[in-house]
């Protein structure tokens, strides 16, 4: 599955969790959340223009933070063989 985007750990969306209400709801009240709707309007732009061989499957928080570690994972061991097969320096 392609990377759309990357949203990084940003505590107010955490917070909009805990109030029930969106960050486009929160950016009312407090405009500077705006650039943090910016990473969502990037994921909504890509999905609407219909690329080939994205289909949008929803998922529960706990799957994504399940799948966010596991990316982890997979991440820290291919760094970590890359580092060996290819040392800096060496």
């Amino acid at each position: 599955m392609p990377i759309i985007e990357v949203l990084p750990l940003i505590e107010h969306i955490r917070v909009s969790r805990v109030r029930g209400k969106t960050l486009f709801e929160m950016v009312a009240s407090e405009p500077r959340l705006y650039y943090v709707c910016e990473y969502y309007l990037t994921i909504a732009d890509q999905l609407l223009s219909q690329p080939e061989g994205i289909v949008p499957k929803e998922m529960s928080d706990r799957e994504i933070i399940r799948s966010k570690n596991e990316n982890r994972t997979i991440l820290k061991k291919l760094t970590e063989y890359t580092n060996k097969q290819f040392p800096l320096g060496g």
